[in-house]
């Protein structure tokens, strides 16, 4: 979904919303409000909501009853809603999220927020064997492994008054051009 048709759905559903049912809050017993979701994912007490989290939960109902079940859509309107709304309609919240966290504490006295630590998914990238630097980057200078694996690198007669001073003189550039060289020196600078 694009970002316009995103914010397009989020006009349709704020003109649909009756504001008058989600300030003040038209879903509002504390004791709904703590109930663990089916779907949650975590076998500890669920984390008690704050303000906005209990704003999201009416927007979300009177979504539900308009139709409307697209979570992306419904937190862009939520976020509209709580970012136009006025210090009394958030402190309403705010005081309801407190009879919440009450009733959590009585439930759940040892209760702690204790976030795992997330996991780095994030592997560095390989170049795979069967394939060259050439092919992947084929703007970069070409470097061979000689068998003591020692880069060779192509001398030139050319004068590389742009480069850095660090980059010695050293490399056959006559494939690149000297914007393409200019990108180079800059990417490595960074």
């Amino acid at each position: 979904m694009s970002d316009s048709s995103l914010n397009d759905m989020a006009e349709i559903l704020i003109n649909q919303l009756d504001r008058r049912k989600i300030f003040p809050p038209s879903y509002n017993n504390p004791e709904e409000l703590i109930n663990p979701s089916k779907t949650s994912r975590s076998k500890g007490p669920p984390r008690p909501p704050n303000g906005f989290l209990l704003c999201r939960k009416n927007v979300h109902k009177e979504a539900r009853l308009k139709g409307i079940c697209n979570m992306r859509v419904i937190s862009k309107v939520t976020g509209m809603l709580w970012r136009s709304a006025s210090t009394e309609e958030k402190e309403t919240y705010e005081k309801l999220s407190a009879q919440v966290n009450n009733l959590h504490s009585q439930r759940y006295p040892g209760y702690k927020y204790r976030p795992s630590a997330r996991q780095k998914t994030q592997q560095p990238y390989i170049v795979p064997q069967t394939t060259t630097n050439i092919e992947i980057f084929p703007t970069l200078p070409i470097q061979i492994m000689n068998p003591q694996q020692q880069p060779i690198i192509y001398q030139t007669n050319n004068s590389l008054d742009f480069a850095p001073d660090f980059v010695p003189n050293v490399y056959q550039f006559s494939q690149f051009t000297q914007e393409e060289l200019a990108s180079f020196y800059y990417y490595l600078s960074i």
